[in-house]
């Protein structure tokens, strides 16, 4: 059997039949060139999850079930880079690993705007249907250090080792500019990610995959 596709559908699912979006019904007939009664899986993004097949209406229901939601919960508070193609890495990585919370993040040396949400709900989104996963990832913007939810650990050069986490934790990575000391008093602990001096993204993928393999979130 071949790649079966898996599909963001909005709440709520009363009829017997979920309608598909333009785009996907562009994706899954013109793209891939699935005909009818191909088999499908779909996601509400608040942990419902089906299986069904396609039909003229769009997805005909299937047998469903409530995924249990991640625990414990990663966020990750990041600043935003001034390229739009990092800031879409960002979201679509963090959305395929897991990451509960990416909130863009207001900072004493950042500069860059934070994308539009609409951009970055539809990246969150693609994320979702790639990785399979049922919850999808939130977004906020214009968001403070101070009002991060602890414990907040900043990935910072020089840092110190993962510590072991044992519940939620904030990650905050950036700005590209560094952290005014103001900020960096206010951590719980800053980490380390080695000799290398990374890139925004590239941080933030790689302390997330970090504390979700701490977390035991990457062996589910």
């Amino acid at each position: 059997m071949g790649h079966i596709p898996h599909l963001y559908v909005l709440p709520p699912w009363e009829a017997s039949f979920l309608p598909l979006t333009e785009l996907q019904h562009h994706h899954l007939h013109r793209v891939l060139r699935l005909e009818d009664h191909a088999p499908v899986s779909y996601t509400d993004g608040r942990g419902a999850v089906g299986t069904g097949t396609l039909g003229p209406q769009g997805i005909r229901r299937g047998n469903e079930s409530q995924m249990p939601r991640p625990s414990p919960a990663l966020t990750v508070a990041v600043a935003p880079p001034h390229a739009s193609d990092r800031a879409r890495f960002i979201v679509e990585k963090l959305g395929e690993l897991g990451v509960e919370r990416v909130l863009w993040m207001i900072s004493d040396f950042g500069q860059a705007r934070a994308p539009r949400t609409d951009k970055s709900a539809q990246w969150a989104i693609g994320a979702l249907e790639q990785s399979r996963g049922a919850w999808l990832m939130s977004i906020e913007v214009d968001v403070a250090l101070r009002e991060l939810p602890l414990p907040i650990w900043v990935v910072q050069p020089g840092g110190g080792p993962l510590p072991a986490p044992t519940g939620d934790v904030t990650l905050v990575v950036g700005p590209e500019g560094g952290f005014s000391p103001e900020e960096l008093s206010r951590a719980d602990t800053t980490v380390g990610l080695g000799a290398r001096v990374l890139r925004v993204e590239t941080a933030a993928v790689v302390a997330s995959a970090l504390v979700l393999h701490h977390l035991g979130r990457m062996n589910t």
